[in-house]
């Protein structure tokens, strides 16, 4: 059964940034990989994940020891969450990593998955930030290994 990991935080908290974190460290160890935009453009496996200092939301694929695992980045988006992972669930992902605000209110990302998708198990992780730029990095280390711990 398709396991639900959660990056979970705040607008504003770091979670697209925790996501390429986490992108970046499984793809160590991925194949078969597919990387694109939100709109489904294909961008190269190994992009910086940044546009001029600012993360941007991506979906990835990747097959990590025989585990198929789908990220969406794109959390706070209702409608993404939702046709992305009927999709991963179709094709039998056995992780799903994504990204949701922590507000719980009608039509939010977090009230689709935890609504529509209630048989899965789910597993928060709430991503860490800090005001100092140097470390915008560094406080998310913890979680990202944590994460990636869990399926590589």
């Amino acid at each position: 059964m398709t396991k639900f990991l959660i990056v979970t935080g705040p607008k504003n908290s770091g979670k697209t940034t925790t996501m390429g974190m986490i992108y970046k460290k499984l793809l160590l160890s991925a194949k078969d990989l597919y990387l694109a935009d939100v709109n489904e453009n294909r961008i190269p496996v190994n992009d910086s994940l940044m546009d001029n200092g600012i993360p941007k939301d991506f979906i990835a694929h990747l097959n990590i020891k025989g585990k198929k695992v789908a990220m969406i980045s794109a959390g706070d988006i209702a409608q993404y969450v939702k046709e992305y992972v009927e999709d991963y669930l179709d094709k039998q992902f056995d992780y799903i990593i994504c990204c949701i605000r922590t507000v719980n209110r009608k039509g939010s990302a977090r009230r689709v998955l935890y609504s529509d998708f209630a048989d899965y198990p789910k597993e928060e992780i709430w991503t860490v930030y800090s005001d100092d730029k140097e470390q915008m990095f560094h406080v998310k280390e913890n979680i990202v290994n944590q994460i990636v711990s869990k399926i590589v």
